[in-house]
């Protein structure tokens, strides 16, 4: 005999002691089985008794069973046999996806609605945003059999909406119904592996277009900058075009705060965007192009002002990205050594010997190192640690150099501020050497 496995929705106990029970099975369809002839049979009235006690706690308790009935064909699908389960032996959601979703919307209503077989269920519609400014719909139902588990996903959509935190959904993937909610970095699609950066500075902050049906949302305008390579804040010279880039952001988070502090004091920032936005790239000509935007792959980005891209993290740096250290604008290593270079010339008697330079043999030669560099106002110390001589000037001017307590580190210091060119002269380098300089504000 068949064995189904459901939730009971309903008992109805009629004229005959004919109890009609409705089923909700694990995959969403409801059906109609039968006790039939409660009080016809003396010998069996304990047993039929026992199942309808089954069914009536099963369904007080929101608990699944499992019912064992007559499928023959022109059978009442009577029942023969009642069991109840544990949670865990029931089957998943079946087909379900996983979406990485800011929370910009929820509309939270009731239904009431007999039907034939059931109340219409209480559901909450949570609207999404993803990574480029896509909007969905998701559904989730108030009136599962875990009650409380349904208030306590509603409750976290809700916080996350109001801290602008981003969520992950796990969703059927047909009708969109939430099974599982996650807040935090439990996605890979939040971890910054997974995100595009962009350097760049707030030009305004204003409501979203998006604000006449999410009221929670704000839309800043950044111009993209060129990024800084390595610990020396390094700016390559290469061409760069700054680029208007819309970026959508729920109000009142913490990504929201600091793209204001960085209006207000005109400072740089780094925004993190998904990089489910790229989700169908294609690379021509060194350009990157979207769904949403244009990015180029070195050195800008271009974006499409049609659709903010979704922020999901920021960061609030200097206006020159440091502090503590000047941005190089170019920086320049030049040998004032004078050799050959290439291999013996015509006319050596044997071919396999080769002229050393003052490099092979290791012989002090004159060098330099030349920035250009731009200083925030402070004092700075040029740290140096190698053991050959030098100098060190800034527009030109010599420095006074000093010696730790051991004599391995030497320093200098001069007060800047603004554009400078330092050099440093090496009257007597040699290629075994390593020269070791770091630049670092003190006050």
């Amino acid at each position: 005999m068949p064995t189904v496995r459901g939730f009971v929705e309903r008992l109805e106990v009629g004229r005959a002691g004919l109890v009609t029970l409705t089923l909700l099975h694990e995959d969403g369809s409801h059906q109609d089985y039968r006790i039939p002839d409660l009080d016809a049979d003396p010998e069996r009235f304990n047993e039929y008794l026992s199942k309808l006690a089954l069914l009536r706690d099963a369904m007080d308790r929101a608990e699944p069973v499992e019912v064992e009935y007559d499928g023959k064909e022109g059978a009442s699908r009577g029942l023969v046999r009642v069991a109840g389960i544990t949670r865990d032996q029931l089957a998943g959601p079946g087909k379900t996806q996983r979406v990485m979703v800011s929370v910009v919307g929820a509309v939270i209503g009731t239904a009431v609605g007999a039907g034939p077989h059931m109340e219409s269920a209480d559901v909450a519609t949570i609207i999404g945003m993803a990574a480029g400014g896509r909007v969905q719909r998701y559904v989730l139902d108030m009136q599962i059999p875990e009650r409380a588990v349904a208030q306590a996903q509603l409750g976290a959509l809700l916080r996350a909406q109001e801290a602008g935190a981003a969520v992950s959904l796990e969703v059927t993937a047909e009708s969109l119904r939430i099974v599982a909610v996650g807040v935090g970095d439990i996605d890979e699609q939040g971890s910054a592996s997974a995100l595009d950066t962009i350097d760049g500075f707030v030009e305004s902050i204003a409501h979203s277009p998006f604000a006449t049906s999410f009221s929670g949302t704000a839309q800043v305008m950044l111009t993209s900058a060129p990024p800084f390579n390595g610990a020396g804040n390094m700016v390559p010279l290469e061409p760069f075009t700054p680029q208007p880039v819309p970026l959508l952001v729920a109000a009142g988070s913490a990504e929201y705060k600091l793209f204001v502090l960085a209006l207000a004091d005109k400072l740089r920032v780094r925004v993190m965007l998904a990089a489910a936005a790229r989700s169908h790239d294609k690379v021509t000509n060194r350009v990157v192009e979207g769904a949403n935007f244009t990015m180029m792959v070195a050195p800008g980005i271009e974006a499409n002002m049609a659709q903010p891209l979704l922020v999901r993290g920021a960061r609030v740096l200097h206006a020159l990205c440091s502090a503590s250290r000047p941005v190089w604008i170019e920086v320049r290593r030049r040998s004032l050594d004078i050799g050959p270079e290439a291999a013996c010339t015509e006319g050596v008697p044997t071919s396999d010997l080769t002229v050393q330079t003052i490099r092979d043999l290791h012989l002090p030669y004159a060098a330099e190192w030349i920035g250009w560099g731009c200083f925030n106002h402070g004092v700075y110390r040029f740290q140096f640690s190698f053991t050959s001589a030098f100098e060190i000037l800034v527009d030109g001017e010599a420095l006074c150099i000093h010696a730790s307590a051991d004599g391995s580190t030497r320093f200098a210091h001069a007060c800047l501020e603004g554009d400078h060119q330092v050099r440093v002269v090496l009257p007597a380098w040699s290629c075994a050497q390593v020269f070791d300089m770091d630049v670092y504000r003190i006050r």
